[in-house]
């Protein structure tokens, strides 16, 4: 039962692990002040998740939801015109972004994001054949002279640009193939982040088959993080992912690697779960095993590339991948990880309000193989040499991928959901519409599913801490 008094439970966010242009933006909220008066948000999402509780989130100053109870539903209501915050729960109402202060602007905050992030693509080799890779595979690798070039030039971009941290993607291919290379590479951006203050993070994505003790050793020591793909369990997850020539096996290897090298040295990798027109209605039995294993995961969307495009089964319709969706989200209804998990239930859309994707071209950029920049690991074969000096944002930014904000494009500016998806991914847009200025081709599945994925988080906060 619900308490009597009013009773407010703000939700919670924890930064997921993707595999793309994704940095975690800083929260956008303004802080709460309790001079002035304020009123009811615009743009308040309502959802009655359990007898006595009620979910509220400002899709518009984003965030994660809260839970009302009847009471304190009762004391947002009275703030239906301007008022002060005269009560402690009135201050619980304006921490939870249900209350606006007058004349503050609806929308994202304006923050500076502190992140540069790079995908350091050290490898074309692979020992799988996905057939969504982007990837044209070959046995090429970045050698350590264009690694340590490239860290040089990041540094240089970081502090040009006033960027604090810098946060290293390492992939591939599959950049396990080349840990040692990735070793020699850390240590040396280690070293220089450090001689000027840049603080440091990293991540090795990965398909999660080969794990020499040697490499688990290395990323239990270092704190360098591991997100390894899994695209179903069992036959499912090989069919999508088979072994180059052929043959089934892989997700089989990727359990071992899990059980026999992880999880021993306390390594708890971040699951990527692929969603396409091959595993949508299989996805969500890898769903149920990464909350087995008690991993974090996020749920992606399949992107068409020029390598990709002859697989036409790949293709997804709306209804289909909704579908799919809700069966993965009824098995973490069933499992409530304790964790929070918002930003990782829908691909591209983030807790925090936000008018850009993804980082292309403000705070991201791939350094490919041989060397050069590109705008996106998709598009790989548009790069541009630089030098140890060169400012690569400013190099990718005048690329084909216009990441514009989402009050620029045609079909968000009324959503309500705008600054949660932001539009979608760029690329996607693009090369699916021909335009960079319109809508994402999945936002009828965002409109549908962004409501569920608010649900999910209410019903954890519901059966974990309220139990507390």
């Amino acid at each position: 039962m619900p308490p009597a008094t009013p009773h407010i439970l703000i939700g919670e966010t924890a930064a997921i692990s993707t595999d793309c242009a994704c940095p975690t933006p800083p929260p956008t909220a303004s802080p709460v002040r309790a001079a002035g008066l304020y009123q009811r948000a615009d743009g308040l999402h309502r959802d009655q998740i359990a007898p006595g509780w009620a979910l509220l989130c400002n899709t518009l100053a984003g965030g994660a939801p809260a839970l009302l109870s009847p009471a304190a539903e009762e004391r947002l209501a009275g703030f239906v015109g301007p008022r002060p915050l005269d009560h402690p729960d009135d201050l619980r109402l304006a921490e939870a972004r249900l209350l606006a202060q007058m004349g503050a602007p609806i929308g994202p905050v304006a923050v500076t994001v502190d992140t540069l992030t790079a995908w350091v693509h050290v490898t074309n080799a692979c020992n799988l054949e996905c057939p969504y890779c982007y990837v044209r595979k070959s046995s090429a690798q970045m050698n350590l002279s264009s690694g340590q070039r490239a860290i040089d030039a990041l540094i240089a971009t970081a502090l040009r640009r006033g960027f604090r941290r810098l946060k290293l993607k390492y992939a591939g291919g599959e950049a396990a193939l080349s840990y040692r290379l990735i070793g020699q590479i850390h240590a040396y951006a280690a070293d220089q982040a450090a001689q000027v203050g840049v603080e440091l993070e990293a991540v090795v994505l990965s398909n999660g088959t080969v794990m020499p003790a040697a490499f688990a050793d290395w990323l239990a020591a270092s704190g360098v993080r591991l997100m390894i793909s899994v695209d179903g369990v069992g036959a499912d997850h090989d069919r999508q992912r088979p072994w180059k020539g052929g043959g089934a096996g892989a997700f089989a290897a990727l359990e071992r690697s899990l059980v026999e090298r992880l999880l021993p040295r306390g390594i708890r990798p971040t699951v990527s779960i692929t969603i396409n027109g091959m595993n949508a209605q299989t996805a969500h039995a890898a769903v149920r095993w990464a909350i087995g294993h008690d991993l974090p995961f996020s749920l992606n969307f399949y992107r068409e590339s020029d390598a990709s495009a002859h697989y036409r089964e790949l293709r997804y319709e709306e209804q289909q991948i909704i579908v799919g969706m809700r069966a993965a989200y009824a098995v973490i209804a069933e499992l409530l990880p304790t964790r929070p998990f918002l930003d990782g239930l829908l691909d591209r859309v983030q807790a925090e309000a936000h008018g850009h994707a993804c980082g292309v071209g403000h705070s991201y950029v791939v350094i490919t193989h041989s060397g050069q920049v590109a705008q996106c690991q998709m598009e790989l074969d548009r790069a541009a040499p630089f030098g140890p000096e060169s400012d690569l944002i400013g190099l990718v930014a005048v690329g084909s991928i216009h990441n514009l904000p989402v009050d620029e494009r045609e079909g968000c500016r009324e959503c309500q959901w705008r600054y949660r998806c932001a539009g979608g991914c760029p690329a996607l847009t693009l090369r699916t519409t021909g335009r960079s200025d319109i809508r994402s081709p999945n936002c009828a599945i965002y409109q549908a599913l962004l409501p569920e994925a608010l649900r999910l988080e209410g019903l954890r906060m519901l059966r974990h801490r309220l139990a507390m």
